[in-house]
């Protein structure tokens, strides 16, 4: 039990150092405004003020001011004129479900322009929604409060941005840090030889996933913001040399995949399985003290260090005196256990090395760091044109609006039928697994939600102890909602409830048509995959092609330094490694979302399995090839094993 609340109050911690500030700054953002307007003008004006606000907060991804300001224009033309184009169709059924069955597919497609446009055509779906369930009766008016509510929320982002430039990249380069620990804390797992290997790839390649999406946040914020880090030489300076120990350090991390059932197998007998796990674990604790505001004069670091040169020690006397296999394995260990410290040493130092001193002064070319910006509507045709997977699930979510708008028609009788609208929204996902999951996911949530909010309409019927809870139902749930969908359920679900039940209805009606419409929602997403399903098993073996091409690129830039016995870090190695981890972390996310799909033979299954948990042993052998090299640790037969490697690989994708 102490375990699992130890385990709760960690979760929380992370993601409060994660979300907390942006959560609260959004939750004021739309509970401040929406109680002055409540006061002056009414509910009238507020609710569309504060579903506007709402809206706009789910699309504040990391970004310059260039492009706040720019999803800012977008967020506002799509709610304003979207607000206007149901609202005056609302008494004409047969000309609302064609147009949302449209607007769906065209707002679902707005994702081909980039994660921040794709956001808002997401959120304006869930305007279509609250609008059908609204029914305003002055449409123009309740427009107005919704662009009123979007610019708002924009304003306070943008000035947010003003006034601290460099909150995101800080916020991103911890979040890195962060994500990097729980990549080791996965792999330490492997070292741990009751806890069974099945599955623990998945899990480190789910991890990497977002672990990709963290890095390439820190990049695009790094150096499409050269200007705000120019200014101030001092901090800027410190920003680039978190950043580029980040990235050095997932080197590390990723050269920790070897043969797991051989390491097992020699270390365990000797006892030095446990020794190395428990050094992964101190490297991984030394991540998460790295991503603390100012990490260089923790002295947590000091404590770090001295452990692990204890583990060192041991493990260095372990491979003097057994040799052989178990020397060539725990020798690579320390050679990352030594890159780490080499890394500790410079955050302390506030001094990089060459390489680093080399970006700083932009004296390289970084272009080919820079994540690649969309093209605009070209996109959206090539997705069409390709019939690509975001197309066909554009057209599933037309079929749905269909369905649902149709079946809202037909139970016009009862209040809440937009919630099947929503259901949808939020459960629907391209794959198969994610979208069952969603589902489970939905249902857990409502009802746990459904309950929490009844439990605080009877213990508190004071109305301002309730809207207090609100505000704080609110802020859970945009503390949640990036990470955990069931628990942001439970909490939006609970302050739906309690909302309702403060403006016009009985917790009884409220209850059943949350219940009701959250399963049918439910079950129409379900039927959508089988209705229009997306393949994603027919993208997982040219991807497994291009990362393929990727690694044995990033291999033959580190052979050529190993073979010239140039040492240190190296940019040309650096830009590989950083293409081959993208290409697997594609890979890796489609091999995911494809799992379980209706359909698959059992042999596909199981050869897209072993390429995948291949291409992770091939990038690890690369890693840790340069990084043992450079360590003077270098085994004999690395450059033949990682060859081999690379021709079985080449073998198994031509085979499919």
């Amino acid at each position: 039990m102490k375990s699992k609340i130890s385990k709760a109050l960690f979760i929380f911690k992370g993601l409060f150092a994660e979300y907390g500030v942006e959560a609260l700054r959004n939750t004021l953002t739309c509970m401040v405004p929406a109680i002055c307007i409540t006061l002056v003008a009414g509910l009238d004006y507020a609710i569309p003020f504060v579903l506007g606000a709402l809206n706009a907060s789910m699309t504040d991804f990391p970004g310059y001011r260039k492009e706040k300001l720019l999803a800012a224009i977008w967020g506002i033309v799509c709610s304003v004129l979207t607000a206007l184009l149901i609202g005056y169709s609302l008494p004409h059924t047969w000309l609302l479900i064609p147009l949302i069955a449209v607007l769906a597919a065209v707002f679902t497609m707005f994702s081909a322009l980039g994660p921040r446009i794709g956001m808002i055509g997401t959120t304006t779906l869930f305007l279509i929604a609250f609008v059908m369930g609204l029914k305003p009766p002055h449409v123009p008016q309740f427009a107005l409060c919704v662009g009123a509510g979007t610019a708002f929320f924009y304003l306070i982002n943008l000035l947010h941005s003003t006034i601290d430039p460099l909150w995101e990249l800080r916020k991103a380069i911890a979040n890195g840090y962060r994500g990097t620990a729980s990549l080791l804390r996965t792999k330490a797992h492997c070292y741990d030889a009751d806890v069974p290997l099945e599955g623990l790839y998945h899990r480190a390649a789910a991890v990497s996933i977002k672990l990709a999406d963290q890095q390439e946040t820190v990049r695009h914020l790094l150096l499409r913001e050269r200007r705000h880090l120019r200014k101030d030489s001092k901090r800027g300076y410190a920003l680039w040399l978190r950043a580029y120990v980040l990235m050095d350090l997932y080197g590390m991390a990723t050269a920790l995949d070897h043969d797991y059932e051989l390491i097992r197998e020699k270390l365990q007998p000797i006892g030095a399985l446990s020794k190395v796990r428990e050094l992964v674990l101190l490297v991984a604790d030394g991540m998460e003290v790295a991503s603390l505001k100012n990490a260089h004069d923790r002295p947590e670091f000091l404590f770090l260090e001295e452990n692990m040169a204890a583990l060192l020690k041991n493990l260095e006397d372990s491979a003097l005196r057994y040799g052989g296999e178990v020397a060539l394995m725990l020798n690579g260990t320390i050679a990352n256990a030594r890159v780490f410290l080499r890394s500790v040493h410079q955050l302390r130092t506030r001094k990089g090395d060459d390489l680093m001193e080399d970006f700083h002064a932009q004296s390289l070319d970084l272009t080919g760091f820079l994540p690649p910006l969309s093209s605009g509507i070209r996109d959206m045709w090539n997705h069409i044109r390709s019939y690509s997977p975001l197309f066909v699930f554009s057209m599933r979510m037309l079929v749905l609006f269909v369905l649902g708008g149709a079946l809202g028609a037909l139970l016009s009788d009862m209040k809440y039928t937009y919630w099947i609208l929503i259901t949808i929204i939020v459960v629907a996902r391209p794959s198969y697994l994610l979208t069952q999951q969603r589902n489970k996911e939905r249902l857990a949530g409502t009802l746990g939600g459904v309950l929490l909010g009844l439990a605080l309409i009877f213990a508190f019927p004071n109305t301002y102890v309730l809207l207090f809870m609100i505000g704080l139902l609110l802020f859970s749930f945009l503390l949640f909602n990036k990470r955990y969908y069931m628990v942001s359920v439970f909490f939006i679900t609970a302050m739906v409830i309690v909302a309702l039940h403060l403006h016009e209805d009985t917790w009884t009606n409220v209850l059943l048509n949350r219940m009701l419409f959250t399963l049918l929602g439910c079950g129409l997403a379900l039927l959508g995959w089988y209705l229009v399903p997306v393949r994603h098993q027919t993208n997982v073996f040219p991807l497994a092609g291009q990362a393929l091409d990727a690694h044995r690129a990033y291999y033959d830039e580190v052979d050529n330094y190993v073979s010239s016995g140039v040492k240190g870090e190296r940019f040309e190695i650096r830009l590989a490694r950083k293409r081959a981890f993208l290409a697997l972390t594609k890979f890796s996310d489609a091999v995911l979302q494809s799992q379980r799909e209706p359909g698959k033979s059992k042999y596909s299954n199981h050869l897209i399995a072993k390429i995948h948990v291949d291409l992770y042993r091939l990038q690890a052998v690369i890693s840790s090839f340069w990084i043992q090299h450079n360590e003077d640790v270098l085994e004999a037969d690395r450059k033949e094993r990682i060859e081999a490697l690379l021709d079985e690989l080449q073998s198994k994708v031509v085979s499919v």
